[in-house]
């Protein structure tokens, strides 16, 4: 497990200073100002213990011990447990999990849409992970054969990555491990804030990004979406903050006519050779930026590592330099 921080701890002639807070947040205290009193305080928290209870909508899911042995059933399942340091658990993952490229030495149980269930039971793990597109029918089949399940819908905002990966800590008896790594993405997160807190509305790009388009319909990140709170706090506004979830419409895009086009290569071409794209001032002055689509849909540790710090080079290149992560 490797961790990069936004505050590096260093030494002034004989006195050391060290990121109190990153060490607090790992020692399981939460921090906050008492502007009140002008001081900081720290609260120590209940520590997380099995039996672990994860709950997704109407389902509830209860693990009652530690998971040794693990088929993850999403690429973002598989890169949170690699983040927390247990990537040597997963004993089976699907097709997609392509993160990080140690996945490529661990067998694959097919997509997360079909699954090959008797490659599952052949592992026999103590816990197989789902995320979003799990389907029902597959948990029901596992879980007859005495395969413990949970299957977390995808985190819609920071809040829900950080919850969720203090759970996965938990499952897996790394909650030191996962409260460093939460500690870390907030801190990121809150530098930030700080650094783009005096930009002026004006002077936020209007910004698309592209899901889906072409033949296929367009689809994008609505308001309650994990990427639309990315581009929020990248300083950028989301054109399509009018909607919920995915789907978009052709006569939205063009009626808002973003400033920024973001989205992976696929995509990106189909809009700049596409007949029905050429009116977007975007394509026009080729104001696109073509990305790595898995950084910003899995809702893992990547999306702040390296998405947010992308995001932000694209909308207000001036600003990456005063950020120290």
């Amino acid at each position: 497990m490797s961790l990069t921080l936004d505050a590096r701890p260093y030494k002034k002639g004989k006195d050391i200073y060290l990121p109190l807070r990153f060490i607090l947040e790992t020692l399981n205290y939460k921090i906050g100002w008492d502007a009140e009193a002008k001081k900081v305080r720290a609260e120590k928290l209940k520590e997380l213990t099995f039996p672990i209870t994860i709950v997704d909508g109407d389902n509830t899911y209860v693990v009652e011990k530690e998971a040794k042995t693990i088929v993850s059933m999403a690429p973002g399942v598989t890169e949170k447990l690699f983040a927390l340091g247990v990537g040597d658990r997963i004993k089976g993952r699907t097709q997609y999990c392509n993160y990080p490229e140690e996945v490529n030495n661990i067998p694959s149980i097919g997509t997360m849409f079909e699954p090959n269930l008797e490659l599952i039971l052949d592992i026999n793990p103590d816990l197989v992970i789902g995320e979003t597109h799990f389907k029902d029918e597959v948990i029901a089949k596992l879980n007859e054969a005495g395969i413990k399940v949970v299957a977390k819908s995808t985190a819609k905002d920071m809040e829900g990555v950080y919850d969720y990966m203090l759970k996965l800590g938990a499952i897996v008896n790394k909650n030191y491990e996962a409260r460093a790594l939460v500690s870390s993405l907030r801190a990121k997160v809150d530098r930030v804030k700080y650094e783009l807190k005096d930009l002026k509305e004006s002077n936020k790009p209007r910004v698309y990004y592209v899901v889906g388009t072409g033949q296929w319909g367009e689809y994008t990140a609505g308001k309650d979406t994990f990427i639309s709170e990315l581009i929020s706090l990248a300083g950028g506004k989301n054109v399509a903050d009018d909607v919920t979830g995915w789907k978009y419409s052709l006569e939205k895009l063009i009626d808002h006519d973003p400033d920024i086009i973001i989205g992976g290569q696929f995509n990106i071409d189909t809009m700049v050779n596409g007949e029905n794209y050429q009116a977007l001032s975007a394509i026009k002055n080729k104001k696109y930026k073509i990305v790595n689509e898995d950084i910003f849909v899995r809702a893992a540790p990547r999306a702040i590592n390296e998405g947010l710090k992308i995001l932000i080079e694209t909308f207000h290149k001036e600003k990456i330099k005063d950020l120290d992560f």
